[in-house]
């Protein structure tokens, strides 16, 4: 083995070249999102093999490894951006975001102490205060970026446990008397799940709370199930409620939920991972009415907000109960700040999330923001004016955000069975999918399938839920016709 010089570096002697290749790919990468099939179809082991997979033993050059990243990369890549990409709730990135992304990458910053990230630090301590603010909460609050909704909700679980059982964070809760129980609406996020998983309270210990038939949290239930709780020798300590659920959007009813929490003594989360953004609007930020009463709020602005991933949020009510919960101290850190991160984080090495998201609201505004969320809220009612008005459609629930669920009506379709129907909807779904038209998702609503739209993307046009309509409409009529699904 050669010995190398003690200078020899990994610097890039034709860095400046590299990075305007690099910056040209992703530009046209954006200018071209929505000319292409959504969705590629194919497979993990074609993917797999486009790219060269031995352990590189020597190096090749820097051009040579991004015509292989292109190679492997631009057939195949799901073009979240595209304006008929209405699956899941993962938005269309505003291209301000993707700069301060980028920006952020080559900085590096390590913002788990100041010193680490002097600039970085302070940045997100300015955008988590615009979202105390958007939020509506008063001196003394916390918060946190985090990766995403998932970790934002494990965050404000992991306070409300601190908050309210003494002594778990020495004990843990095998030292406890009784055990703690928490309670979600059945429209919950599977996060909230995960999380009791994580933190040892576990998935029995989870009231799964029956919603009504619009699918909100049925309060005199979620009482009822705390009362007997008790009485069996359990500790309630957690309600989380959704502010824009998964499947539908519904926002459950927050003051009197927070009511709720205040005369017993518990804590409310609120998961406003996506219809946290709904505060932006003039028209819809009423209908999250109480949300500044929550004791934690899990938000992502990689959802509604438009910055590209991974960006999530808590806030908490009270930054010394968060800090009391995270708050760390190692030597070899050295001397500390009041504005350290680590302590208010699981994570000690993070990356700078505030930049992308500074960029992103820096460059836009929220009133241009709040008027992409407007429309999309309006696309959304289209697509239920269009499923009320179509003898093949009728909408599966209303729309209180920008999620919009509808059935699909065969012309026979009494003499269906609920499963041949179930069926129907994800052969549609997945014929939209081939033709490179769009990308849903199916949802179960009332116990039934629908297709489900999540338009959380500044590029949807009208003109594109008519053609999703046309050409869903299209296929259902086909494959209705021809039988398929009818066993």
């Amino acid at each position: 083995m050669t010995r190398t010089p003690d200078n020899y570096s990994l610097d890039l002697e034709h860095l400046d070249d590299h990075l305007d290749r690099v910056a040209q790919i992703i530009g046209d990468h954006i200018r071209n999102i929505g000319r292409e099939p959504v969705v590629a179809q194919t497979t993990f082991e074609a993917v797999r093999g486009s790219f060269p997979a031995e352990l590189p033993r020597t190096g090749h050059d820097p051009d040579t490894v991004l015509d292989e990243v292109l190679a492997a990369f631009s057939p195949v890549n799901t073009r979240i951006g595209h304006p008929r990409f209405l699956a899941w709730i993962t938005t269309s990135p505003a291209p301000a975001g993707t700069l301060g992304e980028l920006l952020s990458v080559g900085f590096n910053q390590a913002p788990l102490s100041f010193k680490g990230g002097p600039a970085a630090t302070a940045l997100e301590n300015i955008v988590l205060t615009w979202f105390a603010e958007l939020f509506g909460y008063g001196e003394g609050w916390g918060g946190t970026l985090v990766s995403g909704g998932t970790v934002a909700n494990l965050m404000g679980i992991t306070v409300a446990r601190q908050a309210h059982v003494p002594g778990v964070a020495e004990k843990g809760l095998q030292g406890m008397e009784r055990p703690i129980t928490l309670y979600a609406s059945d429209q919950g996020h599977m996060s909230i799940s995960r999380s009791a998983m994580l933190l040892g309270i576990g998935h029995d210990h989870v009231r799964s709370v029956p919603s009504d038939d619009q699918f909100r949290m049925r309060l005199d239930v979620l009482r009822d199930m705390v009362e007997e709780d008790r009485r069996n020798g359990m500790h309630p300590f957690c309600v989380v409620a959704q502010a824009g659920s998964v499947s539908t959007g519904t926002i459950d009813p927050l003051n009197e939920l927070a009511d709720f929490c205040e005369e017993q003594g518990m804590w409310l989360h609120v998961d406003a991972a996506y219809g946290g953004a709904a505060l932006l609007s003039e028209t819809h930020r009423h209908k999250l009415s109480g949300i500044h009463r929550a004791d934690s709020i899990c938000v992502d602005p990689h959802k509604w907000f438009f910055v590209p991933l991974e960006c999530g949020i808590t806030l908490f009510k009270s930054s010394a109960q968060q800090k009391a919960t995270f708050r760390a101290k190692a030597a070899y850190l050295g001397q500390e700040s009041d504005w350290d991160l680590k302590n208010t984080n699981f994570q000690l090495s993070r990356q700078g999330r505030a930049l992308k998201l500074w960029f992103t609201m820096r460059t836009y505004g929220t009133d241009r923001l709040a008027a992409i969320v407007d429309r999309n809220c309006r696309m959304a009612q289209l697509f239920l004016t269009l499923a009320s008005e179509s003898p093949h459609w009728e909408p599966a629930a209303q729309a209180d955000l920008s999620i919009a669920c509808a059935r699909f009506l065969p012309e026979d379709h009494p003499t269906w069975s609920q499963d041949a129907l179930d069926q129907l909807h994800i052969d549609i779904l997945a014929e939209l999918e081939r033709s490179g038209v769009g990308f849903l998702t199916p949802a179960r609503i009332g116990g039934k399938a629908a297709v489900r739209l999540c338009i959380a993307n500044h590029r949807t046009t009208e003109d594109d839920i008519r053609l999703l309509f046309t050409t869903m409409t299209d296929i259902g009529l086909g494959l209705s016709t021809a039988g398929r699904t009818t066993a």
